[in-house]
């Protein structure tokens, strides 16, 4: 199958089985190729049998790794992504003019012959791709979104570890309870930290709330970009809206207090990303979000520095 996908202005976000080959226009119309020869996945670190909630499926697995064989342009590259290490925040691969993150491998679930379950497919989060791989791409030199993003959590390091989620495990799929795919990326972070709209948002609410009888707060914020791509985020274990929900929010407004609710052994936010595009719907790991805020801030605090 041949894929095609033209640069815009926001990340662009894609599968492929083998042998698929994605086609992609770059801004100064010239074609770039990605073909997909195969895709590995394997467990890297195993412990004693971590499975201590009863609600989700378990384990011994404390590390995993999946790899994938490309051509680029009719160069072989073999890219290797580790989850539930602290590699699993690496920084995107750059060939020939584009940035490329491996997001996940469907080979690594169970379901496909691998070894995760899923954990978060009852609030509608599916981490295991549709196909045998899921990407996302951006031209080199251009953001993942046309405006600048701003703070989304008090973080001045710009720097995750592995040990920074929940106990260790709930990276974006990490391995929960030694086996089920997280479906999002916990953070730790102190009862009361405020978070901050790091987009303009279109419409903004909580879809669970303790005042209606839910167990947690729930929150999710919706931009539609002009280029037709539509970004959906989510943060839960809020204490408090500091806004009025349903109404627009602009980039660095101040929205919640977090970490104080249903939060278990550790006082965090559970982050969600998820894109929506030409005809696709695709889980992201928040950990490119979050890395490319931090390039953004970093970049201005050169320039001005270097210009003062």
């Amino acid at each position: 199958m041949i894929l095609q996908r033209t640069i815009k202005p926001t990340i662009t976000p894609f599968e492929l089985n083998k042998d698929d080959t994605l086609l992609l226009t770059l801004s100064g119309g010239n074609t770039w190729q990605m073909k997909l020869i195969d895709a590995t996945a394997e467990v890297l670190e195993r412990g004693d049998y971590l499975h201590t909630d009863l609600g989700h499926d378990g384990g011994d697995i404390i590390s995993y790794g999946f790899d994938a064989r490309v051509l680029i342009n009719g160069c072989e590259y073999t890219m290797h992504r580790e989850v539930a290490s602290d590699n699993t925040f690496y920084k995107p691969w750059e060939i020939d003019g584009v940035r490329i993150w491996f997001d996940a491998a469907s080979c690594a679930f169970r379901d496909k012959g691998g070894f995760m379950a899923e954990k978060d497919w009852r609030s509608g989060v599916i981490c295991c791709p549709t196909k045998l791989t899921r990407w996302a791409v951006q031209e080199s030199g251009m953001n993942i979104c046309p405006e600048p993003l701003h703070e989304w959590y008090p973080n001045p390091s710009g720097k995750l570890h592995i040990s920074d989620c929940y106990i260790g495990n709930d990276c974006w799929m990490g391995p929960y309870n030694g086996g089920a795919a997280h479906g999002g990326l916990d953070i730790n972070m102190p009862a009361g930290t405020i978070l901050t709209a790091p987009f303009d948002m279109d419409e903004q609410f909580l879809y669970n709330s303790l005042a209606i009888g839910d167990k947690n707060n729930r929150w999710t914020g919706i931009r539609k970009w002009p280029d037709g791509s539509i970004w959906v985020v989510r943060t839960n274990h809020l204490i408090n809206m500091l806004v009025p929900q349903y109404e627009p929010l602009k980039r660095g407004t101040a929205y919640a207090t977090t970490a104080g609710t249903f939060v278990g052994l550790r006082e965090h936010t559970h982050f969600v990303w998820r894109v929506y595009e030409q005809s696709g719907a695709y889980f992201l790991d928040p950990w490119i979000l979050m890395h490319e805020i931090w390039e953004q801030r970093d970049r201005t605090f050169i320039t001005v520095h270097s210009v003062s």
